[in-house]
């Protein structure tokens, strides 16, 4: 199932409430492998607030799209 990608930009604090709900979930998970996967997301989680922070919304979202596009296969 793919999600629609929102080329409206988005506030830091959204991307910083994932990357709480990721490290929750990172604190629960039993294996390694996993647990350092959901970290390494609730990291790029931050550095794509911290975007929104440093440089405004348009470059962050830039930023969010190609990290969602990276993700979906090309036909």
């Amino acid at each position: 199932m793919e999600h629609p990608i929102d080329p409206s930009p988005l506030p830091a604090d959204h991307f910083r409430r994932h990357a709480a709900r990721v490290r929750a979930l990172a604190n629960d998970a039993t294996t390694p492998a996993i647990k350092k996967r959901l970290e390494d997301v609730a990291l790029a989680y931050e550095r794509i607030a911290d975007r929104f922070d440093e440089n405004g919304s348009a470059q962050a979202n830039n930023m969010y799209a190609e990290k969602c596009n990276a993700g979906q296969s090309k036909t």
